[in-house]
């Protein structure tokens, strides 16, 4: 290692959550565009700064012929081509759990936004409809099935915060897990025909790839409502679209998408949709603890201590 480590941000104002680092540390400049900053700079990276957003697989991991150390400020690391950084000795870090009840913040407000109808009701308040007409009905919440996708950490958050709107709770993932005491559904369709709502906050991987996708939104139904703060793999984005479209889902709540960015044009006319942009986890407080467990992850790696959050 030279006296400062060089480091790549991969996002232009990351640096700005490590108001007190290192003296060791130099940031590269990355006022430029991105992929020219790589270019001119790749062959000088030690340690990248990562989000979970950008791909960096083998050809992008290639442009660092020097990389040490990645460390994520993101739970997520499916993005991060694991094979490669084991056969270069790449170490990789996360931020594990740490903004689990931001996102269940915005998966509960989403879901229970679409339940009682909300953007339906704005929209009716906006065209005049209520000079001409009887506003539209809702069901209560309380008694309402929703199921839950994934019960790690931000599943647990999210029951948490929707017990005690009195809805009935269920859930499924690939396996049961102890001490836990929702009822397990034993499968997705299954869970999807039972519950008004559906939110889905599993792990992305291979095995979850458009695990949503048109036939099980035909099992959610018309009054069903589906909410994604996972990744946006996880959901069949055209078979979305188009049941929001045709109507055969009654709505839906996307923080992530496929790809992101993802293009509003795309969104314009699909009705009963909130979008929200990648943000569910980010909040000043999450991001400045993540960023801290980042900071101790690098300076433990350079003085050749254990990682706190080691991925690899």
């Amino acid at each position: 290692m030279t006296d400062q480590t060089k480091i790549l941000a991969m996002h232009p104002e990351m640096h700005t959550l490590f108001p007190n680092k290192p003296d060791r540390w130099e940031f590269i400049d990355t006022s430029e565009d991105i992929d020219q900053v790589i270019s001119n700079n790749g062959h000088a990276v030690e340690i990248l700064l990562s989000a979970s957003i950008e791909k960096l697989d083998k050809d992008m991991l290639g442009r660092f012929p020097n990389l040490k150390m990645i460390a994520s400020i993101s739970a997520g690391f499916s993005n991060i081509d694991l094979d490669e950084c084991k056969a270069r000795s790449i170490k990789v870090t996360n931020s594990p759990g740490m903004n689990s009840g931001d996102v269940a913040d915005v998966a509960v407000t989403m879901m229970t936004s679409l339940l009682l109808k909300i953007p339906q009701n704005h929209d009716y308040v906006m065209s005049d409809s209520w000079v001409t007409k009887a506003g539209p009905l809702r069901h209560s919440l309380r008694g309402m099935s929703v199921g839950i996708v994934g019960l790690g950490s931000i599943g647990r958050e999210v029951v948490k915060r929707l017990e005690p709107f009195g809805v009935e709770l269920k859930w499924w993932g690939p396996r049961k897990k102890e001490n836990v005491e929702l009822p397990y559904v034993a499968s997705l369709d299954d869970l999807a025909e039972q519950s008004r709502g559906l939110i889905i906050c599993c792990r992305p991987d291979q095995s979850t790839y458009h695990l949503i996708n048109e036939s099980l939104l035909n099992r959610l139904g018309s009054d069903g409502i589906l909410v994604n703060v996972s990744r946006g793999s996880v959901v069949d984005e055209p078979a979305l679209i188009a049941a929001l479209k045709s109507r055969s889902i009654g709505g839906a709540g996307l923080d992530v998408f496929d790809p992101e960015p993802t293009s509003g044009s795309r969104w314009t006319d699909v009705p009963n949709a909130i979008l929200s942009p990648h943000q569910g986890g980010s909040t000043y407080q999450t991001l400045f603890a993540q960023a801290q467990l980042v900071q101790n992850n690098i300076e433990n790696f350079l003085d050749e201590r254990p990682l706190l959050s080691s991925v690899l």
